[in-house]
């Protein structure tokens, strides 16, 4: 199982787990208040069942000349018959007086005391809770029902969602372990270099040219190793958004015929001849050192697969570097700008997708055009100091 997998299972579990206790801790507070509203409700039957029944015996009372008699009372009981509210009287001391339908059941009472005529009595009301047990009895069984279910569909649901969300961080941790490894592998040749020959050195004695010979390959190798480090460094930094790209005024021009002269012996040691057209005056903003690492860059990539000629163009917003070498194919001029780009190794590195980076960072584009021109736009900010 992939850690995204897990990472998905997690976040459905703990989805799932956090509605669980809303959807119980509601269900809970539901069927408390649901209860509670039933059992108002019957007492307040129950008090309205004893002010009937004791106006009913007032007035048999007052037709008996102020005092209740048994059969009065029985008489009134029985027309308030009702298997679900039986009813008695008792006297003063609690000695049954009058009943109708026997207390038997789950039930619930009230007991008052009320006056007849010139009597005191107590009246003992009941009610039935079996349709209100048979209520929440079927609460209970939708909840135990529909709360599960509920959870089952949300936990489903959930899963699809981080599924979905999370696709994109999918395709990031690709991006990145992909990266990573390829990182690994462009760092393990200079270290594995540096170890061979430290370990050759310091194996036996060997005299003065062996040793300048073992230090200028250490040297080669130290120097692409803090290259890569220092590109891994700016794409990092870049791809967090913490590189500080600086807001200046400088002069496209003068920085490309710069960057050119720079690389004019690394093109004449391979044979190459490396030349220069530019327009004058071309000011724009942005961060110099950037712009003269990417079109150094472009320059480097050209160098290395130029037959005889590189030729380097400066015009308003366009920059160009041109190679007369065999071109890249049409299938492949999107993946040469990807990270360490292996489907040909004599373009694999970060150069070209640091080159776009800064070119997309100052919002240009970089992209190849005719298999063998790499063609900077930048935005129409460049300007000259007469405008």
């Amino acid at each position: 199982m992939s850690d995204l997998q897990r990472l998905r299972i997690r976040l459905t579990a703990w989805y799932t787990l956090v509605l669980a206790v809303m959807l119980t801790a509601s269900g809970l507070v539901s069927y408390a208040l649901i209860k509670r509203q039933l059992r108002q409700t019957t007492e307040r039957t129950l008090a309205a069942n004893v002010r009937q029944l004791a106006a009913a015996l007032e007035t048999e009372a007052a037709e008996g000349g102020g005092a209740l008699t048994r059969k009065a009372a029985t008489e009134e009981l029985n027309e308030f018959r009702d298997k679900e509210r039986p009813m008695k009287i008792l006297t003063r001391d609690r000695q049954l007086f009058a009943d109708a339908v026997p207390f038997s059941g789950n039930l619930r009472t009230r007991t008052e005391r009320i006056r007849i005529g010139n009597a005191e009595f107590i009246a003992v009301v009941g009610q039935s809770l079996d349709a209100q047990d048979e209520l929440l009895a079927h609460l209970r069984e939708a909840m135990l029902l529909t709360i599960p279910l509920a959870l089952l569909i949300a936990a489903g649901g959930g899963y699809l969602l981080a599924r979905k969300n999370l696709a994109p961080v999918a395709e990031a941790f690709e991006a990145q372990r992909r990266f990573m490894a390829e990182a690994s592998h462009e760092l393990r040749t200079p270290v594995t270099i540096l170890q061979g020959e430290l370990d050759v050195t310091l194996a036996q004695e060997r005299d003065a040219s062996e040793y300048r010979a073992s230090l200028a390959i250490m040297r080669k190798s130290t120097r692409r190793l803090t290259r890569i480090v220092r590109d891994l460094f700016l794409l990092a930094r870049g791809d967090a958004g913490q590189y500080p790209i600086n807001d200046e005024r400088f002069y496209l021009d003068e920085v490309v015929a710069q960057t050119v002269r720079t690389f004019r012996t690394v093109a004449a040691e391979r044979g190459i001849a490396l030349r220069e057209e530019h327009e004058s005056d071309l000011l724009m903003r942005g961060d110099e050192d950037l712009i003269e690492r990417m079109i150094g860059n472009l320059i480097d990539n050209a160098i290395r697969h130029a037959k005889s000629e590189v030729v380097v163009k400066c015009g308003r917003s366009r920059i160009e570097v041109r190679d007369d070498g065999d071109g890249v194919p049409p299938e492949l001029r999107e993946r040469i700008f990807e990270r360490f780009f292996r489907g040909d190794p004599s373009r694999s590195g970060l150069g070209l997708p640091i080159a776009r980076w800064i070119a997309e960072a100052h919002g240009g584009t970089l992209k190849v055009d005719g298999g063998s021109v790499f063609v900077v736009t930048l935005p129409l900010e460049i300007r000259s100091p007469a405008q």
